[in-house]
């Protein structure tokens, strides 16, 4: 980690983390994006025993916080794919490899 940039969050970002270790425990981030459009199937389990997944985030930053931090965790490995989007969202190198450490 280059320690010359320390890996500072706001208050609302590590609630965004908190939010997806959430999410992840309770198997909220499953493959599927919280906006993809669940099966027939699912449709019915949603109407009769309620929406199981994870609404988006208001904020598209916070948003891609929470699809790092799934994604990390159910893979055990950062998410690299999704590292470029952090990266656009402002976010640091240091920022996304504490956000990953924690998330593994």
């Amino acid at each position: 980690m280059d320690r010359s940039t320390q890996p500072v969050l706001s208050q609302t970002e590590w609630a965004a983390v908190s939010v997806a270790f959430q999410d992840a425990a309770a198997c909220g981030c499953a493959a599927a994006s919280a906006t993809a459009r669940p099966s027939l199937l699912g449709r019915v389990s949603d109407a009769l025993f309620g929406s199981r997944r994870p609404t988006p985030l208001a904020d598209p930053r916070l948003e891609a916080i929470r699809a790092f931090v799934c994604t990390t965790r159910r893979q055990r490995k950062p998410a690299e794919n999704l590292v470029p989007v952090l990266a656009d969202h402002g976010f640091n190198p240091a920022q996304i490899e504490a956000i990953a450490l924690l998330a593994i």
